[in-house]
């Protein structure tokens, strides 16, 4: 079965954000009943969070965007389906960490975006974390956040022989603010959270914290800044990476199990980009989804998983094209708890002289809202659903 959904939504004046302007057309849900799971979440928001994991690239991690993050879809997405909810006291306005309300990895891979501060020795931990950002500290190494945020969640990750990680809050360490990274045999991502800190801006600094004569290393992996959300709200949480090929996923087990410890109500999966830029044929890009999806359903996520059909991109000379790939995505609807919208139909292609995008790839500051509103028609209840008081719309960025 498949649902249509007509976006004809006004175009009117807008800046450089986009403000004012919104895909345009009909998006096809397959198996819409698949995400009936994800509709009871977000009717429970009032009381339990709903929780959208976003296992994406470059277009999701923001790649073109040098800061004021709330512009990127995700978070636009999380305040639209904020307001269309109606759940009293769930922010839809900026903050976090340079405007995002998202996840924030120790190591975008964008290399646009703006990452935390880092310090003393480090290295990058590519098949750890959320979207595969993490950081290894060597002792003397640290991460620094400043974030708008009355409580956090700083996620770490367990290793054979690992060190321990001091958590410092505005320059204090809470009696609880030591974690042991070291484990045996089991290796999974962990998450420290942190009492209430009062509202405004918090700094928050991880530290390997051993001598530089230790041998001990220890991974941190992500932090999510909260304003009165914590246990309730939907969140949209970034789990994507620059770069990432569905194959890549596919390969690396811990990638996709740290993204799926985020617990989520559902998730999405918008990859191919990468696969199709590295000339893979379509059916070895189908095999590596059908993998991922009986991954995540071994590692125990029985929730609905939503596969994404980009717009489409600029061709590149030969090589596998874009309809291929959207129809090996199609094919996946036949595996239980697997839907997919092709959004190649309500979104302009990418084009370099186009506003909407900055090459024949990312979309521009301007394009990032037309996939907010093409997932928040998909991916709000029904309004018949919708009972309570509504809030108020996100403020323009």
């Amino acid at each position: 079965m498949t649902l249509a959904l007509g976006l004809g939504l006004l175009a009117g004046c807008s800046d450089d954000s986009g403000e004012g302007e919104s895909a345009t057309g009909v998006a096809s849900v397959e198996s819409p009943a698949v995400l009936d799971p994800w509709f009871d979440a977000v009717r429970r928001d009032d009381r339990d969070p709903a929780r959208l994991v976003v296992l994406g690239d470059s277009v999701s991690e923001g790649y073109g965007l040098a800061g004021h993050l709330e512009r990127r879809w995700v978070d636009r997405l999380q305040a639209g389906l904020r307001t269309r909810s109606g759940t009293p006291g769930c922010p839809t306005t900026p903050g976090g960490w340079q405007g995002t309300t998202s996840l924030v990895p120790a190591d975008y891979r964008a290399p646009t975006l703006p990452d935390p501060v880092v310090i003393g020795a480090t290295v990058p931990a590519p098949t750890l974390g959320p979207g595969g950002r993490g950081r290894t500290l060597k002792p003397g190494g640290a991460v620094t956040w400043t974030v708008t945020a009355d409580s956090v969640d700083v996620g770490y990750r367990t290793r054979f022989a690992g060190g321990p990680l001091s958590i410092e809050i505005d320059g204090q360490v809470p009696a609880d603010g030591v974690v042991s990274t070291d484990t045996d045999p089991q290796a999974e991502r962990q998450v420290w959270s942190s009492g209430d800190l009062g509202p405004g801006v918090h700094t928050v600094t991880v530290r390997n914290a051993l001598p530089r004569s230790s041998s001990s290393w220890a991974t941190v992996t992500d932090l999510t800044p909260f304003r009165g959300d914590r246990d309730r709200c939907v969140h949209v949480l970034d789990a994507s990476r620059s770069g990432v090929s569905a194959r890549t996923i596919a390969q690396t087990p811990s990638y996709l199990k740290d993204s799926l410890s985020l617990d989520p109500d559902l998730l999405l999966v918008p990859l191919g980009f990468n696969d199709l830029r590295a000339g893979i044929p379509a059916p070895e890009f189908g095999r590596s989804l059908d993998s991922l999806i009986q991954q995540a359903r071994g590692m125990g996520y029985e929730g609905p998983i939503l596969l994404v059909g980009w717009f489409t991109p600029e061709p590149g000379a030969g090589g596998p094209t874009w309809s291929g790939y959207l129809q090996q995505m199609h094919a996946m609807t036949g595996h239980d708890g697997v839907s997919f919208v092709d959004l190649s139909v309500v979104l302009p292609p990418a084009d370099p002289g186009s506003r909407y995008f900055i090459d024949g790839l990312h979309p521009s500051a301007a394009g990032q809202p037309l996939i907010a509103d093409s997932f928040l028609e998909i991916l709000a209840p029904p309004a018949e659903d919708v009972t309570r008081p509504a809030t108020s719309s996100p403020d323009a960025s």
